[in-house]
């Protein structure tokens, strides 16, 4: 694969110098006797024109090659090899162990016990209650009577003159003047604006429409009347034509209307209103009159005397008492009994007991291991290279011919005014 990519900097700086030097030469080539660089005419700032009879100049163009190096990017398929993994797996045999357990008859030697009765003689002892006289000292109380003297208040009734003030109530009467509550209605007279009803005749005017029907004269007679041509004669054939005409009619007539008024009314009401008059009454209080009078009254008071009386009191004394009292005393017999006692008896059994071993077997298992390979793999790789190749340049060169160089007298290189070399534009 070929990828073209930019020019080395010497190509672009030797086609820069081919098209200076073109431009050179044509400045060179295309002078006019005044030395100016014009193309076609002489300047105004020589004051002089080209002779009429101007000198003869023969054109041709001149194509040149140079080589242009260039770097060339190219992509090349490239073999390397890389390392790939691949897993696989293998197999092999893997020592394993396990435990088995086993049911084993084992022989034991056991020993039993067997239980027997023998007869002994035991000491029992045992508590016996008895009842035995015992004198104790008991504290017995006895009541005796003593005199003892006490004060007694004795009550002692007496009648005295005691004053007691007495309030009566007298009835007393005596004339007042009550008052006396009526009520009379008195007439209120009120002047207020009601509204009259009347009749008022106002004319009313209303528009209606007629429809009227009216000849109207041919068209041709309207026309020679409105021209005030007299001697054109209307055409008997044109009929007059018949019109509905619709106008109004204005109509005055009197409605009655009803208006209304203020007309004032008195009116009387009557109103209530409380009249108070005092009229003279006899009126009976109780009047209180308070008299003092000596009322006999019996008091009781309390007098101190002393008496006698018989008062009981414990006395305390020792008295001796014979009581039966039970005493508790041990007492030990000889019993007859039988007692356990174990035998011992060896016996041989045979049990079965577990028992784990080791056994170690072979068991197949696939063991992953990883292989590295070198695979070639085809990669592009970009790879620079020079490349020359020929650039043509063409330019135009304008010569004078030999007849045309002598009047002129003075034109280095051959050239003469007017004369031009431009590039081509394939340069």
């Amino acid at each position: 694969m070929r990828v073209p990519m930019t020019r080395m900097t010497s190509t672009c700086g030797l086609a820069a110098c081919l098209v200076l030097a073109t431009a050179g030469e044509g400045m060179a080539l295309g002078h006019h006797k005044c030395r100016h660089a014009v193309a076609s005419a002489s300047c105004g700032a020589c004051g002089g024109s080209a002779p009429a009879s101007g000198p003869a100049y023969t054109t041709h163009e001149e194509t040149t090659y140079r080589e242009v190096a260039e770097t060339v990017y190219d992509q090349v398929p490239t073999t390397q090899m890389q390392a790939r993994y691949r897993t696989e797996y293998r197999t092999e045999q893997v020592p394993v162990t396990r435990t088995v357990s086993e049911q084993v008859p084992v022989t034991r030697n056991q020993t039993r016990y067997r239980t027997e009765y023998r007869t002994e003689q035991v000491p029992v002892t045992r508590n016996v209650a008895e009842q035995v006289p015992v004198t104790r000292n008991q504290t017995r109380y006895r009541t005796e009577y003593k005199p003892q003297a006490y004060t007694v208040n004795r009550p002692v009734s007496e009648t005295i003159q005691v004053p007691k003030t007495v309030t009566d109530m007298v009835p007393t009467t005596e004339t007042v003047n009550q008052p006396r509550y009526s009520t009379v209605l008195k007439p209120v007279t009120k002047t207020i604006e009601v509204d009259q009803a009347y009749t008022v005749n106002r004319p009313m005017t209303t528009t209606r429409q007629v429809v009227e029907t009216i000849t109207v004269p041919a068209a041709g007679a309207q026309a020679a009347a409105a021209s005030g041509q007299s001697g054109v004669a209307v055409s008997p054939q044109r009929a007059p034509e018949t019109r509905q005409v619709v106008r109004n009619v204005s109509e005055t007539h009197e409605v009655a209307t009803t208006a209304y008024r203020k007309v004032p009314v008195e009116t009387v009401s009557y109103v209530p209103e409380q009249k108070v008059e005092y009229v003279p009454a006899q009126v009976t209080r109780m009047v209180a009159r308070q008299r003092t009078e000596m009322v006999p009254t019996t008091t009781t008071r309390f007098v101190a005397e002393t008496a006698t009386r018989q008062v009981a009191m414990m006395v305390a004394e020792q008295v001796p008492v014979t009581v039966m009292t039970t005493q508790m005393r041990q007492v030990t017999d000889l019993t007859t009994r039988q007692v356990p006692f174990s035998v011992p008896e060896p016996f041989t059994t045979t049990v079965m007991t577990t028992q784990s071993r080791q056994i170690t077997e072979l068991t197949t298992r696939q063991v992953p291991f990883t292989l590295t390979e070198q695979v070639p793999v085809t990669v592009m790789t970009t790879v620079p290279r020079q490349v020359t190749r020929q650039v043509p340049t063409t330019r135009t060169v304008v010569t004078p011919t030999a007849s045309a160089a002598a009047p002129y007298g003075g034109a280095p290189y051959g050239g003469a005014p007017g004369a031009a070399s431009a590039p081509s534009p394939q340069s």
